[in-house]
């Protein structure tokens, strides 16, 4: 009887830590779908010293510079060494979030052993709980953007701090490894400097007589402040505000909306992009924080109440503090801003410390006789509460997972203008990964050049080099006609897709036969019209969004042009298919 009741409890261990990983393995699952290995946005400055150090000129204060209000020098370190191991391929980037989120997640886990009462089963269900959080698809534009491996790193050392903190590890190397994260922080992303904040007051608290041993040990706290302060320096040496960033006025000139942003931040991983309820939510969550602080503040010299909240006050100051600072430097982009998929990662520790907050006050009030686990109303509340908040979460990773699926098929947009970029330049298409397009021709052809950019850029116009093997009986497309607008303008439409990739092409490359009979290109059109008819005829519901339409200027096509025709462009393999029909441009006269 005993070996059966302890087989079942094995058994419910067991699957609820199966439980507890499913949210980082479908998490990871996502990254692997839609993870594009092409530079977006702020990684392109990265060229630039990839390009310096081909020339032997790099120095150190192009790894310290300053990058919106960061200091990357830490993870330009990552970045160049990864570059130099990858041939630059960004998704390694990708992987390196994903770990620091497990790191996150693991550091979390082992903080509740050593503070949460209860089951190990019961500590595997609250894991659950925080996973859905940490690896949400709601923050889809950090898991799909490698450069974000900035926003991971500082919570990634706080919660090792934290997690040092509570060791039995000697003192004074706590302080060293705080010391250490902190500084990696710090020169990683621009809220890093809340580690030295933060990081201390752990260190102090966390365990009995801590403090009282830093008191006698003051040359620690003296070592902690040379630190924090030659930190705080360098990282402010020369620092200049962006001057498209809107001022830190604005909160104080506008307290509602302020109020509105910062709410909003906080139940913004709950929220599906919608402002009204992310304001509610946050407004619970800053409530709910609230009322387990009052408690805490009127028992905390019990039963080591202090100590084991210690860990999780900490991470909910994280969030508390970056949403105020956020709130301050962002408020003028507007209060929707708020929602932005990125803040993400700030915004879900506040809700992750509430539940372990909540688990350790619901224990020492039952110990305390003031609530019973047979509570009814209690329970029904608690029921509720984790229905609401995952159904909530359900509704906001299906709205982020479709958000990964958008993301991905703009990235292929953006990297099939790149691989014709010297060939044929469209800058709408080339601002779907950088904002000057002409900067953008020069940095990937840096990028081409080492080595660092596949596939290899055409470099000849004459598209029938970059052919592929089209496949017998497959059907890429057709060109479904060319139509005259104006006396200087035609529109070509028609549709196109990749049928062994099962989805539309990233590009379409126009051409027109020249006197040798060879297909010039001269224009790129990107698929993204609803093509009923084609998803409806080829059975392929992948294939919705396969039409595609461009308007042609006549100066591109020389009167002596032959036949148009239109080629399906795959960004993975630089490759061109060539799609069905042609037309012919009427009489310039």
């Amino acid at each position: 009887m005993v070996s059966s009741k302890w087989h079942v409890k094995n058994l419910s261990t067991k699957m609820a830590f199966l439980l507890a990983i499913i949210p980082a393995i479908l998490t990871g699952i996502l990254i692997l779908k839609y993870a594009v290995n092409v530079p977006f946005w702020d990684q392109w400055p990265l060229a630039s010293m990839f390009e310096k150090i081909y020339a032997g000129n790099l120095t150190f204060q192009d790894l310290i510079s300053q990058h919106n209000e960061s200091r990357k020098f830490f993870p330009r370190l990552l970045f160049i060494g990864m570059a130099y191991l990858t041939g630059w391929d960004v998704r390694y980037e990708m992987l390196v979030i994903f770990i620091l989120a497990c790191l996150v997640s693991f550091n979390i886990y082992r903080l509740s052993l050593l503070t949460v009462g209860g089951s190990r089963l019961t500590l595997l269900l609250l894991a659950f709980l925080s996973n859905l959080l940490i690896f949400s698809p709601i923050q889809w534009e950090n898991w799909l953007f490698g450069i974000q491996v900035v926003v991971f790193t500082p919570i990634a050392c706080l919660t090792s701090c934290i997690l040092a903190a509570y060791s039995n590890l000697s003192l004074r190397i706590k302080i060293l490894i705080g010391i250490v994260l902190s500084t990696i922080s710090t020169f990683s992303y621009a809220n890093g400097l809340l580690c030295w904040v933060l990081a201390f007051p752990a260190i102090a608290l966390a365990k009995p007589k801590a403090w009282k041993e830093l008191l006698k040990e003051k040359w620690l706290i003296v070592a902690w402040l040379v630190g924090f302060i030659s930190n705080t320096v360098l990282y402010f040496y020369d620092y200049k505000k962006p001057s498209y960033h809107p001022s830190f006025s604005e909160a104080l000139l506008h307290p509602i909306q302020a109020l509105n942003y910062f709410l909003a931040f906080l139940g913004s991983p709950l929220a599906q992009n919608n402002l009204t309820i992310a304001t509610i939510v946050g407004t619970i969550l800053i409530l709910t924080f609230i009322g387990l602080v009052l408690y805490l503040l009127k028992f905390w010299h019990q039963n080591n109440l202090l100590h084991r909240t210690t860990g999780w006050l900490t991470i909910a100051g994280y969030t508390l503090i970056s949403t105020a600072i956020t709130t301050s430097g962002r408020l003028g982009f507007g209060v929707k801003q708020s929602l932005s998929s990125r803040y993400a990662i700030f915004a879900v520790y506040l809700a992750i410390s509430l539940i372990y907050l909540a688990a350790i006050i619901l224990e020492d009030a039952e110990t305390r006789k003031i609530i019973s686990r047979q509570n009814l109303a209690l329970n029904r509340i608690l029921s509720s509460f984790l229905t609401i908040l995952i159904f909530l979460h359900v509704i906001t990773a299906g709205y982020g997972i479709k958000k990964m699926e958008d993301f991905q098929v703009s990235h292929y947009k953006g990297k099939a203008c790149l691989v014709l970029i010297n060939v044929v330049k469209d800058d709408d298409c080339l601002k779907r990964l950088w904002g000057d397009p002409n900067d953008a021709k020069v940095k990937v052809n840096v990028l081409n050049n080492m080595g660092f950019f596949k596939p290899k850029l055409l470099s000849s116009n004459k598209i029938e080099k970059s052919k592929g093997n089209q496949v017998s009986g497959l059907d890429y497309g057709w060109l479904d006609g060319i139509a005259r607008v104006d006396k200087d303008k035609y529109i070509a439409r028609g549709w196109a897709i990749l049928p062994k990739k099962q989805k539309p092409a990233d590009g379409v490359v126009l051409t027109y036969d020249n006197n040798q009979g060879e297909a010039i290109a001269f224009a790129i059109a990107t698929p993204e019209l609803k093509r009923k008819d084609v998803a409806d005829s080829l059975k392929k519901d992948e294939y919705l969004e396969s039409g595609w339409e461009k308007l042609i200027s006549i100066e591109k096509i020389p009167k002596q042009a032959g036949k148009i025709k239109a080629w399906a462009v795959d960004a993975d393999t630089g490759k061109t298919f060539q799609l069905n029909g042609s037309g012919l441009v009427g009489s310039r006269s």
